[in-house]
């Protein structure tokens, strides 16, 4: 089953979700995305339906957060009605009433039942199990919705990712709105690249269809990129101590790479990038001799 993906790249991380989500889409079984907001978990969810034996079905989604009284159990009407595949978005929202509704439709499913769905993919961006345990979800409404779990990672998790990304993102929008795409400079993009992106795939979109409306077929530097993607952080919030990587890292090459993106954003000025690091600039040209960078 071949599963084309409109989410692109070819980071490890993203690579091993492929390859479980091609596995899973030649099957009907119940299926739960889990990742942060704006991942992309939504646009999996369709590739998948597309990508399914059952594709000719309709695919009915529903917003659980901030669905009115009723809407829930209206939603389920429709699709008894109807042939379908369904797509709940934080399922963790449901209310109790609504979440024992789910449920009897898993159980009817479960027993064959012909006005149950063919499948059901649930998502979520919170902790489900944590929500059990503070009697916020139902445990065995968690076991029927994950029987298949997917993690969507993060865009954080996706740097490989991220210049394949942006020029999707940047042509996409674009193409939509009738204008030339902007260029972004090597500067810029290593600023993106070293963001941590609460906002995720949805954030670096917004941020990209800005550029094309504000730049149209300009060169984009650092100069032009919001403040927090200057700073490393989301705006509002606190600078916080470097994490080490569970694998760990290379010291030197990541110190070369600091030196090179302080040149990058001082322009090339060695005393203005001593600066950005907090070194001198004898340090600085000593360490430029020892990574062998140009200078």
């Amino acid at each position: 089953m071949n599963l084309k993906i409109e989410m692109i790249g070819n980071s490890p991380a993203f690579a091993r979700l492929l390859n479980a989500a091609r596995m899973v889409a030649a099957t009907d079984a119940s299926l739960l995305l889990l990742g942060e907001s704006g991942s992309g978990k939504a646009t999996l969810a369709r590739e998948i339906h597309a990508a399914s034996p059952g594709r000719a079905d309709p695919f009915l989604t529903f917003a659980c957060s901030g669905a009115p009284p009723g809407g829930f159990a209206s939603f389920l009407d429709e699709s008894a009605s109807r042939q379908s595949r369904l797509y709940l978005s934080e399922v963790a929202e449901l209310n109790a009433d609504d979440q024992a509704r789910l449920l009897h439709l898993l159980v009817q499913r479960d027993q064959g039942a012909r006005s149950a769905p063919h499948r059901l993919i649930a998502a979520s961006a919170q902790d489900l199990e944590a929500a059990i345990r503070q009697g916020r979800f139902r445990r065995d409404l968690y076991q029927r919705l994950c029987v298949v779990p997917l993690e969507v990672p993060p865009l954080r998790e996706r740097v490989l990712d991220i210049p394949l990304l942006t020029e999707h993102f940047i042509l996409q929008a674009a193409a939509r709105l009738q204008r030339d795409p902007p260029r972004l400079t090597a500067g810029a993009e290593r600023l993106l690249r070293r963001y941590h992106w609460p906002g995720n795939l949805r954030e670096l979109a917004n941020l990209c269809e800005r550029l094309v409306i504000l730049l149209p077929g300009a060169s984009v530097g650092p100069e032009n990129l919001p403040r927090e993607i200057l700073h490393g952080q989301p705006a509002g919030e606190a600078p916080s101590g470097f994490d080490l990587p569970p694998h760990g890292l290379d010291l030197n090459s990541l110190e070369a790479e600091l030196i090179r993106q302080a040149l990058a954003l001082a322009g090339g000025n060695k005393s203005r990038a001593a600066r950005l690091l907090g070194l001198s600039r004898d340090t600085l040209l000593y360490r430029l001799r020892k990574h062998l960078i140009p200078g």
